[in-house]
Protein backbone atom coordinates (compact mmCIF):
# COMPACT_ATOMS: atom_id res chain seq x y z
CA UNK A 1 0.00 0.00 0.00
CA UNK A 2 1.41 2.88 -1.36
CA UNK A 3 1.90 5.97 1.57
CA UNK A 4 -0.02 9.12 1.15
CA UNK A 5 1.77 11.95 -0.64
CA UNK A 6 2.77 14.81 2.54
CA UNK A 7 1.25 17.88 1.41
CA UNK A 8 4.62 20.45 -0.34
CA UNK A 9 5.39 22.96 1.69
CA UNK A 10 4.45 26.59 0.88
CA UNK A 11 7.44 28.12 -1.21
CA UNK A 12 9.08 30.81 1.50
CA UNK A 13 7.88 34.43 0.31
CA UNK A 14 10.89 35.98 -1.59
CA UNK A 15 12.50 38.46 0.43
CA UNK A 16 12.26 42.08 -0.75
CA UNK A 17 15.24 43.67 -2.01
CA UNK A 18 17.55 46.67 -0.24
CA UNK A 19 16.23 48.44 -3.20
CA UNK A 20 12.71 47.72 -3.05
CA UNK A 21 12.41 48.51 0.70
CA UNK A 22 13.84 52.10 -0.10
CA UNK A 23 11.15 52.47 -2.62
CA UNK A 24 8.82 51.30 0.18
CA UNK A 25 9.25 53.87 2.66
CA UNK A 26 9.94 56.31 0.43
CA UNK A 27 6.47 56.05 -1.55
CA UNK A 28 5.13 56.11 2.02
CA UNK A 29 6.59 59.10 2.87
CA UNK A 30 5.53 60.42 -0.28
CA UNK A 31 1.99 59.44 0.52
CA UNK A 32 2.18 61.16 4.00
CA UNK A 33 3.44 64.17 2.84
CA UNK A 34 0.48 64.60 -0.06
CA UNK A 35 -2.23 63.96 2.87
CA UNK A 36 -0.53 66.79 4.75
CA UNK A 37 -0.18 69.04 2.06
CA UNK A 38 -3.56 68.71 1.23
CA UNK A 39 -4.79 69.03 5.21
CA UNK A 40 -2.37 72.01 5.89
CA UNK A 41 -0.89 73.49 2.99
CA UNK A 42 2.82 74.10 2.86
CA UNK A 43 2.85 77.39 5.31
CA UNK A 44 1.12 74.13 8.03
CA UNK A 45 3.27 71.35 6.86
CA UNK A 46 5.51 70.11 9.14
CA UNK A 47 8.24 67.32 8.18
CA UNK A 48 8.01 65.99 11.63
CA UNK A 49 4.93 65.26 11.27
CA UNK A 50 5.06 63.35 8.09
CA UNK A 51 6.87 60.09 10.10
CA UNK A 52 3.26 59.88 12.11
CA UNK A 53 1.34 59.72 9.41
CA UNK A 54 2.91 57.15 7.06
CA UNK A 55 3.36 55.04 10.25
CA UNK A 56 7.16 55.42 9.85
CA UNK A 57 10.41 56.00 12.60
CA UNK A 58 11.48 59.86 12.75
CA UNK A 59 14.57 58.12 11.62
CA UNK A 60 13.80 56.87 8.43
CA UNK A 61 12.07 59.97 7.51
CA UNK A 62 14.83 61.77 8.46
CA UNK A 63 17.47 59.22 6.43
CA UNK A 64 15.42 59.56 3.17
CA UNK A 65 13.93 63.39 3.25
CA UNK A 66 16.05 65.22 5.64
CA UNK A 67 14.92 68.10 4.13
CA UNK A 68 11.04 69.75 4.03
CA UNK A 69 11.29 70.84 0.34
CA UNK A 70 12.92 67.87 -0.95
CA UNK A 71 9.74 65.86 0.13
CA UNK A 72 7.49 68.57 -0.79
CA UNK A 73 8.62 68.47 -4.34
CA UNK A 74 8.87 64.59 -4.35
CA UNK A 75 5.06 64.76 -3.29
CA UNK A 76 4.22 67.21 -5.93
CA UNK A 77 6.28 64.93 -8.40
CA UNK A 78 4.06 62.19 -7.89
CA UNK A 79 0.68 64.38 -7.63
CA UNK A 80 1.52 65.21 -10.86
CA UNK A 81 2.40 61.63 -12.27
CA UNK A 82 -0.95 60.25 -10.81
CA UNK A 83 -3.25 63.28 -12.69
CA UNK A 84 -1.48 62.84 -15.72
CA UNK A 85 -1.47 59.48 -16.02
CA UNK A 86 -5.26 59.43 -15.67
CA UNK A 87 -5.58 62.00 -18.36
CA UNK A 88 -3.78 59.72 -21.04
CA UNK A 89 -5.07 56.87 -19.81
CA UNK A 90 -8.65 58.84 -20.50
CA UNK A 91 -7.60 59.80 -23.86
CA UNK A 92 -6.40 56.40 -24.61
CA UNK A 93 -9.97 55.19 -23.74
CA UNK A 94 -11.67 57.94 -25.50
CA UNK A 95 -13.46 56.94 -28.99
CA UNK A 96 -11.45 59.03 -31.39
CA UNK A 97 -14.44 61.22 -32.08
CA UNK A 98 -14.59 65.33 -31.32
CA UNK A 99 -17.40 65.42 -29.94
CA UNK A 100 -16.43 62.11 -27.49
CA UNK A 101 -13.09 63.89 -27.16
CA UNK A 102 -14.60 67.31 -25.44
CA UNK A 103 -16.96 65.58 -23.29
CA UNK A 104 -13.88 63.83 -21.96
CA UNK A 105 -11.80 66.90 -21.82
CA UNK A 106 -14.37 68.90 -20.26
CA UNK A 107 -14.45 66.26 -17.37
CA UNK A 108 -10.94 65.91 -17.06
CA UNK A 109 -10.44 69.47 -16.78
CA UNK A 110 -13.01 69.97 -14.25
CA UNK A 111 -11.80 67.30 -11.93
CA UNK A 112 -8.20 68.76 -11.62
CA UNK A 113 -8.49 72.16 -11.45
CA UNK A 114 -11.72 71.64 -9.05
CA UNK A 115 -9.74 69.15 -7.05
CA UNK A 116 -6.87 68.83 -3.99
CA UNK A 117 -4.29 68.17 -6.61
CA UNK A 118 -4.48 71.38 -8.20
CA UNK A 119 -4.79 73.21 -4.79
CA UNK A 120 -1.85 72.05 -3.43
CA UNK A 121 0.19 72.51 -6.48
CA UNK A 122 -1.34 76.21 -6.72
CA UNK A 123 -0.08 76.72 -2.75
CA UNK A 124 3.51 75.64 -3.52
CA UNK A 125 3.79 77.86 -6.66
CA UNK A 126 2.48 81.26 -4.84
CA UNK A 127 4.88 80.39 -1.58
CA UNK A 128 7.63 79.82 -3.83
CA UNK A 129 7.94 82.76 -5.75
CA UNK A 130 11.32 82.79 -7.47
CA UNK A 131 12.94 80.88 -4.90
CA UNK A 132 14.44 77.64 -5.64
CA UNK A 133 11.74 75.72 -4.37
CA UNK A 134 9.14 77.83 -6.32
CA UNK A 135 11.67 77.34 -9.48
CA UNK A 136 11.34 73.68 -8.90
CA UNK A 137 7.51 73.79 -8.88
CA UNK A 138 7.02 75.67 -12.03
CA UNK A 139 9.53 73.09 -13.83
CA UNK A 140 7.23 70.38 -12.73
CA UNK A 141 4.04 71.93 -13.70
CA UNK A 142 5.60 72.89 -16.85
CA UNK A 143 6.74 69.28 -17.64
CA UNK A 144 3.50 68.03 -16.61
CA UNK A 145 0.69 69.76 -17.41
CA UNK A 146 1.77 71.08 -20.55
CA UNK A 147 2.35 67.66 -21.49
CA UNK A 148 -1.20 66.69 -20.41
CA UNK A 149 -2.86 70.08 -23.13
CA UNK A 150 -0.71 68.41 -25.62
CA UNK A 151 -1.94 65.05 -25.62
CA UNK A 152 -5.19 66.33 -25.47
CA UNK A 153 -4.76 68.60 -28.26
CA UNK A 154 -3.03 65.65 -30.52
CA UNK A 155 -5.90 63.87 -29.75
CA UNK A 156 -7.89 66.50 -31.07
CA UNK A 157 -5.89 66.71 -34.36
CA UNK A 158 -5.84 62.70 -35.14
CA UNK A 159 -9.68 62.81 -34.81
CA UNK A 160 -9.67 65.24 -37.94
CA UNK A 161 -10.14 68.44 -36.40
CA UNK A 162 -8.05 71.74 -37.41
CA UNK A 163 -4.64 72.22 -35.51
CA UNK A 164 -6.08 75.59 -34.24
CA UNK A 165 -9.60 75.28 -33.48
CA UNK A 166 -8.37 72.27 -31.53
CA UNK A 167 -6.13 74.13 -29.72
CA UNK A 168 -8.17 77.07 -28.81
CA UNK A 169 -11.07 74.99 -27.27
CA UNK A 170 -8.32 72.71 -25.38
CA UNK A 171 -7.20 75.99 -24.40
CA UNK A 172 -10.68 77.77 -23.37
CA UNK A 173 -11.39 74.23 -21.46
CA UNK A 174 -8.23 74.36 -19.55
CA UNK A 175 -8.57 78.16 -18.73
CA UNK A 176 -12.52 77.80 -18.06
CA UNK A 177 -12.13 75.29 -15.54
CA UNK A 178 -9.27 77.05 -13.94
CA UNK A 179 -10.73 80.33 -13.29
CA UNK A 180 -13.78 78.41 -11.71
CA UNK A 181 -11.06 76.50 -9.59
CA UNK A 182 -9.79 80.58 -8.13
CA UNK A 183 -13.26 81.65 -8.09
CA UNK A 184 -14.06 78.99 -5.59
CA UNK A 185 -10.81 79.27 -4.00
CA UNK A 186 -12.42 83.22 -3.12
CA UNK A 187 -15.78 82.08 -2.20
CA UNK A 188 -16.54 78.82 -1.86
CA UNK A 189 -19.32 78.77 -4.28
CA UNK A 190 -19.55 76.22 -7.14
CA UNK A 191 -23.31 75.92 -7.69
CA UNK A 192 -23.03 77.76 -11.17
CA UNK A 193 -20.15 75.67 -12.45
CA UNK A 194 -22.09 72.87 -13.83
CA UNK A 195 -24.15 75.06 -15.86
CA UNK A 196 -21.15 77.02 -17.09
CA UNK A 197 -19.42 74.70 -18.19
CA UNK A 198 -22.40 72.69 -20.31
CA UNK A 199 -22.59 75.87 -21.60
CA UNK A 200 -19.23 76.40 -22.63
CA UNK A 201 -19.30 72.58 -24.18
CA UNK A 202 -22.58 73.89 -25.94
CA UNK A 203 -20.25 76.46 -27.27
CA UNK A 204 -17.32 74.40 -27.82
CA UNK A 205 -19.29 72.02 -30.07
CA UNK A 206 -20.55 74.95 -32.44
CA UNK A 207 -16.79 75.67 -32.88
CA UNK A 208 -16.14 71.90 -33.90
CA UNK A 209 -18.94 72.01 -35.74
CA UNK A 210 -17.01 74.47 -38.12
Amino acid sequence: MTAPSRPRAAAPAARRTQAERTQQMRQKLIDGAIVLLAQKRYAGFRIAEVADVAGVSRGAQTHHFPFKDDLVIEALEAIYRRTTDSSLKRIAECKAQPLELLKAVVKDSTEFFLGEDFYISLDLMMVGGESELGLKVKALAHTYRLAVEKAWLDAFVQAGCDPERAEDIVLLTFSIARGMSIRKLMSGETRRFSRLMKLWSHLAEELLSG
